[in-house]
């Protein structure tokens, strides 16, 4: 039970932040210009290819969002100077960090059911046609199960905010990701890069087993680096 306590902790810094309601607000807006953009006079469109293309374009939204999510959580401990107090208390790190690792996880899974209810609402208030439950509900799942993939190597955002000791570096590097990912796309290479792979799953591409590797390495590294970091690095 002891954990539950810091994960309460935590999701009340959360919370209670500005950051929290801006990052909502701005899940919100994207898909609503994406949609407004391509298919506000477009009513006669089918629900597959309006789901298909707009939680496609989202995915390389989600790659910052999620980024943000996971530096700032860790992040913002360095930024308000907050950081040695939890440095000096007699309680566990490993609990510490994976409070924040849990608190990252639960904003990111309502950010990514907010991000589809708007989607659907919007394709609903459009107008769409030839859309079934069935429809619905896989590109959901697909969609949840892509939003898992992102969160996993966003944790290597996590691993830098406390290697640069702010969240400006994740934040610029989580940018960085994303004109990186165009070229690797470009060359052919998106299922060999971490950042990529997600995009591939939610395209009905089938991820062989390197790509799953990729995956699974990049949240390893991330989370135990942020573990290990937390536990044994010599911080300021």
């Amino acid at each position: 039970m002891k954990i539950l306590s810091f994960v309460h902790c935590e999701a009340l810094k959360v919370l209670r932040s500005s950051v929290f309601w801006i990052v909502v607000a701005a899940f919100a807006t994207m898909p609503i210009m994406l949609g407004l953009v391509t298919y506000i006079n477009a009513a006669g469109t089918g629900w597959a290819p309006y789901l298909t293309d707009l939680l496609g374009s989202i995915t390389a939204l989600l790659v910052i969002g999620f980024s943000f999510t996971a530096c700032w959580v860790f992040g913002r401990e360095y930024t308000d100077k907050t950081i040695s107090e939890l440095l000096v208390k007699p309680v566990s790190k490993l609990y510490v960090v994976l409070s924040k690792f849990i608190v990252v996880f639960l904003w990111d899974v309502l950010l990514a059911f907010f991000m589809f209810a708007v989607v659907f609402i919007m394709g609903i208030l459009i107008g769409l046609n030839g859309g079934t439950g069935l429809l619905i509900v896989n590109s959901f799942l697909a969609f949840m199960a892509t939003s898992l993939l992102i969160m996993a190597v966003s944790t290597i955002s996590a691993l830098l905010a406390n290697v640069s000791k702010g969240y400006l570096a994740p934040i610029g590097f989580a940018f960085l990701i994303v004109i990186i990912s165009n070229v690797v796309a470009q060359a052919g290479l998106a299922a060999y890069f971490p950042w990529t792979i997600p995009a591939l799953f939610i395209s009905n591409v089938p991820l062989g087993f390197a790509s799953i590797a990729i995956l699974a390495i990049t949240g390893i590294t991330g989370f135990v680096g942020t573990v290990a970091w937390w536990r044994f690095a010599e911080q300021q």
